[in-house]
């Protein structure tokens, strides 16, 4: 090649390499707001007996809200908490009637994130657990949001964790399904064979990528595997966390696959945040992989008050929430 074609070859190279900085750098603050949506939004949710039927789901996927705690918002140079929510209710492809903030709250997860550390930790709350309720005695954890909506469930865990929450996230069995496929799919690493023909799970153990049914059904089987509802919120877990290992790895891979998951996210999620506000969620959300949130659940025994199967919290999960109050991750 002569100088000249070689001087003209090296010039247009520099300037495809501009323009390719010049769009990543267009890109980043899009990225960083689908960031934040992802790690909060990737929930899953848990419940007997749903089989899926042609009806089609109304409303947003995923409602994602603020705690209110008067004029001020959450301090983004301290730790940052998230309560995760599944629905029984709202899912109409599902058979599910009612709507998702009035139902029973099978899915209950506490996602705590340290920006200082760029560590922290998925906490899960079996559902029947007995736990007193703000304003409404005691039952079972799940009963709080029929009362109360998703504020009185973060009240009650609050009241349990000694925990401020900032953030809420709630979502259905419609939600979950519509949010992974959207996506195609989130790998999830299936922590042993399942087949349970109740939640419609026939899954090999490992590494997998799962659809929206798969991971639904990974996320709702209890019967078929040791430590029910203890280990059913366990891999409710492994699925939230997949989705975020999911985005950042097709992120890495192709930065093009941002435009679906803006696509999915104005399509299937609702909220009041402000832009300001998802952004400096997404700082914080870009720096911690997957790797790094623990995946505890709550233990408890099997108990039965007034005809009613309930889990009675033991003293492991008095210790497990004084570790994540005190940041022991």
């Amino acid at each position: 090649m002569s100088a000249p074609s070689r001087s003209r070859s090296e010039r247009a190279e520099r300037a495809r390499g501009s323009r390719s900085r010049r769009l990543r750098r267009r890109l980043l603050p899009l990225l960083l707001v689908v960031a934040a949506v992802v790690l909060t939004t990737i929930a899953t949710v848990a419940g007997p007996g749903a089989q899926p039927g042609s009806a089609q789901s109304d409303g947003p996927a995923v409602v994602v809200g603020k705690v209110s705690r008067g004029a001020g918002g959450p301090s983004f140079d301290r730790r940052l908490t998230f309560l995760v929510i599944g629905s029984d209710s709202g899912a109409p492809k599902f058979g599910r009637g009612g709507v998702a903030s009035r139902g029973r709250a099978d899915s209950i997860h506490l996602v705590v994130i340290d920006p200082r550390t760029r560590k922290g930790t998925v906490v899960g709350f079996p559902r029947d657990s007995w736990v007193s309720i703000p304003g409404g005695g005691t039952g079972r954890i799940n009963s709080a949001m029929v009362f109360g909506g998703p504020e009185l469930l973060v009240r009650t865990v609050e009241s349990l964790s000694g925990i401020q929450v900032d953030y809420w996230v709630l979502t259905s069995f419609d939600g979950l399904t519509d949010l992974v496929n959207g996506v195609g799919g989130v790998r999830v690493k299936v922590s042993r064979r399942i087949n349970d023909h109740v939640a419609g799970a026939n899954l090999r153990p490992g590494v997998q990528r799962l659809s929206g049914t798969q991971a639904l059904a990974y996320s709702r089987a209890r019967k078929s595997v040791p430590g029910g509802d203890l280990t059913r919120s366990k891999h409710q877990a492994d699925v939230l966390l997949g989705g975020l290992g999911t985005f950042q790895a097709q992120m890495k891979q192709d930065p093009a696959a941002l435009m679906r998951w803006l696509a999915v996210m104005r399509r299937e999620v609702s909220t009041d945040l402000s832009f300001g506000e998802l952004l400096r969620l997404a700082l914080v959300a870009r720096q911690v992989p997957p790797s790094a949130l623990s995946n505890k659940v709550l233990p408890g025994t099997d108990a039965n008050i007034g005809g009613a199967s309930v889990i009675r919290l033991s003293g492991g999960a008095t210790r497990i929430l004084a570790d994540t109050r005190a940041g022991r991750y």
